[in-house]
């Protein structure tokens, strides 16, 4: 699997830490001041992975509302403001083994994070994990103009790291995220944090769980 790799990509929430549940908390208390709700099966199923503009837009829409520009702003304030909240209560835990898989990548090459989340909050909980000084190259969701499965997060973190595409692998837990580094032109391996290894299918490699991954 690993045959003529140079870098190794991870994604960030579900792949090395359990943070959807502080994501689905953050835009639950954003969108419930308007009235708006959703169910925690289409919140995995349409929106996880997916960036928070377009979470937004599903959320008005699955409520028979519509949102212009401003009101996405809005909400995405309200939104960075509870998740600074739910980063300093600690509402999110590393994922056992995430700090071993990203110090054994990094004894092996340069190694990066590529994120659809926004860099404040990236950065704020790979700091409070031990993890964003390791990094050779983060990548997030401000940093490019189409979210995952575009595959510009993954292309921009190969720049950012000096290595061709087809000469990495991403370390991915959604079917969106395996997309997005597959149409990059990566190799895959998919982490069953988040869905079932059939719903990972488009992945080279799927592992049950980030500990799992062996580097050597």
């Amino acid at each position: 699997m690993l045959n003529g790799i140079r870098a190794i990509i991870f994604d960030f929430d579900g792949v090395l830490v359990d943070s959807e549940p502080l994501h689905e908390w953050a835009i639950r208390e954003s969108v419930g001041a308007r009235g708006w709700e959703f169910t925690r099966e289409r919140f995995f199923a349409e929106i996880v992975g997916r960036g928070d503009e377009n979470a937004f837009r599903r959320i008005a829409e699955w409520n028979g509302a519509t949102i212009d520009e401003a009101g996405i702003r809005a909400l995405l304030a309200d939104k960075w403001r509870l998740m600074e909240e739910g980063i300093e209560a600690e509402k999110f835990t590393i994922q056992p083994g995430a700090s071993e898989a990203v110090h054994a990548a990094k004894r092996r090459g340069p190694v990066a994070v590529c994120s659809g989340s926004v860099r404040a909050t990236v950065d704020s909980m790979l700091r409070r994990i031990g993890l964003r000084d390791v990094l050779d190259a983060l990548v997030c969701g401000d940093d490019v103009a189409r979210m995952k499965p575009a595959p510009d997060g993954y292309l921009l973190a190969a720049e950012r790291l000096g290595v061709p595409p087809a000469e990495c692998v991403a370390i991915e837990d959604t079917p969106t995220g395996v997309k997005a580094a597959k149409n990059a032109g990566m190799r895959v391996v998919g982490v069953c944090h988040t869905v079932g290894r059939e719903m990972l299918h488009e992945a080279d490699h799927v592992l049950d769980r980030i500990g799992d991954l062996r580097l050597s």
